[in-house]
């Protein structure tokens, strides 16, 4: 056995491009604010030691001014180094070299030697007033030079970060667009070739993928779909040559029922033929045998030899055809058929399909049949409808025309008519009626109607022509029949 392909896992197939747009769309998200944090971080850095230098540099210009006034006050006279003003700026100088806030790294030993000049034993106290107080400045103005240039760099780095955040604002859904226009033409255009071979199938125009790209998420797809494609061509050659075999076989039944309806039409012209040579020879028998008594009468009146033996070979010849006419009414047909039950759309339904085989395109043949189950003669009604779709098929030719077929029925009754929008009858066939013989075709013989008219009257029913409201002509049937609760 050979390996089983494993199941096409469709779904996840489907969702992948779907997947990796939403992935992609979280990472430009989560980085656009990963990016945002950050430099809000940063700026929060960049702010805290400035906010401790400017607390050391305030500290400072509290102590410079707190020398300045004991400077003051002491100008004239010498001051101790156990003053508490002089104690208040040690301790104010200490907490400044605590903090640690400071922006230049020489700054704690500038202002612990100025913290030194205020320390015990002062040999020249306001020397050493002046001194700390010269240094506490030059830290303070280097302090508030490097607290300008960092205030300086941080608005610039603010600067840039607004720069480049707006940047990032605006490059981000340009980036976004051609990232999707990127999976739509490398994840989505499986999804358009497979919507394709889908439209294929529902067309039915089942062709295989040749060499589908190896990275496309659909070629275990594509697989399924070539065997797929096969089968169904495979399956499709069998209908189509099933199709030609019954086309064929229907064909030919066709044409052999229609050959059988031109046999039985001919034995019913013939049988026509019968029936009036069997009237005729009923006409005629009566007064043949008037004549030939007559004739017997001259024979024995008769003295002449010779007249009387003309006499008597005419009146052995009437006698003959007297012999003759007897055995034409000995044999004329007398049989009935026997009614059987069926429905109405079936038997006149598979007529009406099996004449339209032999119409011409330009002849439309409709119907509308009342559905029923009667009992009624189902061949000779068959053959009655036969014959009068040939009828007008002949009488229209090749024009473009259309036939009509009626029925209805009632208990007893089932009514056929039969329209065309063709010539219609002759005006002096409606004035005269339907007789044997008598045609209005160039090429009839007058039997078509009068054999129709037979097997309505056979069967007891009636038949009635007329010309139809388009025109053409109208033929009505009334056929005895009768539905299975009124059997």
């Amino acid at each position: 056995m050979g390996r089983s392909t494993p199941p096409f896992a469709a779904s996840k197939t489907l969702l992948q491009p779907l997947r990796l747009s939403v992935l992609l769309a979280t990472i430009v998200l989560i980085l656009s604010l990963g990016f945002l944090a950050y430099t809000a971080w940063r700026s929060a850095n960049s702010l805290h030691p400035l906010e401790e230098t400017g607390h050391q540099i305030y500290m400072l210009q509290q102590a410079d001014l707190a020398i300045t006034k004991i400077l003051a006050s002491t100008f004239d006279h010498d001051i101790s180094p156990d003053d508490p003003a002089i104690a208040k700026v040690r301790d104010t100088l200490n907490e400044v070299i605590q903090d640690g806030g400071n922006l230049d790294p020489t700054t704690p030993k500038k202002v612990a030697l100025a913290q030194q000049y205020l320390t015990a034993p002062m040999a020249q106290p306001r020397i050493d007033l002046v001194q700390a107080l010269s240094l506490t400045r030059q830290v303070v103005a280097l302090e508030s030079g490097l607290q300008h240039a960092a205030i300086k760099d941080a608005r610039n780095s603010a600067q840039t970060e607004f720069t480049v955040a707006a940047s990032a604002l605006v490059i981000t859904p340009f980036a976004f667009i051609i990232l999707m226009f990127w999976i739509n033409k490398r994840s989505f255009q499986s999804i358009k070739r497979l919507s394709a071979l889908l439209n294929n199938v529902g067309t039915s125009q089942f062709t295989e993928v040749k060499s589908p790209p190896q990275n496309d998420p659909f070629a275990l797809f594509y697989t399924h779909y070539n065997e797929m494609v096969r089968r169904l061509n495979d399956l499709a050659a069998e209908a189509q040559n099933h199709t030609d075999n019954l086309e064929g076989q229907i064909r030919t039944a066709s044409e052999t029922l229609l050959r059988q309806q031109a046999e039985l039409e001919n034995g019913a012209k013939l049988a026509a033929i019968g029936e009036f040579s069997a009237r005729l020879a009923h006409e005629l028998r009566n007064p043949i045998s008037g004549i030939s008594a007559a004739l017997h009468n001259m024979e024995v009146e008769l003295s002449d030899p010779e007249q009387q033996e003309r006499v008597t070979l005419i009146t052995e010849e009437l006698d003959r055809v007297t012999r003759l006419l007897n055995s034409l009414l000995a044999h004329a047909p007398h049989d009935h058929e026997v009614p059987v039950e069926t429905s109405t759309q079936r038997l006149f339904g598979d007529i009406l399909r099996l004449f339209a085989y032999r119409l011409p395109d330009s002849i439309t043949l409709t119907s509308d049949i009342h559905d029923a189950t009667v009992s009624l003669p189902r061949d000779t009604t068959r053959q009655i409808l036969l014959n009068l779709l040939k009828n007008s098929a002949e009488a229209i030719a090749d024009q473009d025309a259309t036939i009509t077929v009626t029925v209805t029925t009632t208990d007893d009754t089932v009514t056929l008519i039969v329209t065309d929008t063709g010539p219609g009858y002759p005006d002096a066939l409606l004035e005269s009626g339907i007789r044997p013989f008598r045609t209005y075709k160039p090429s009839g013989t007058g039997l078509g109607l009068s054999v129709v008219q037979r097997m309505v009257e056979a069967i007891g029913g009636e038949i009635y022509i007329d010309r139809a409201q388009q025109g053409g002509a109208l033929t009505k049937v009334i056929i005895p029949a009768h539905t299975p609760a009124n059997k």
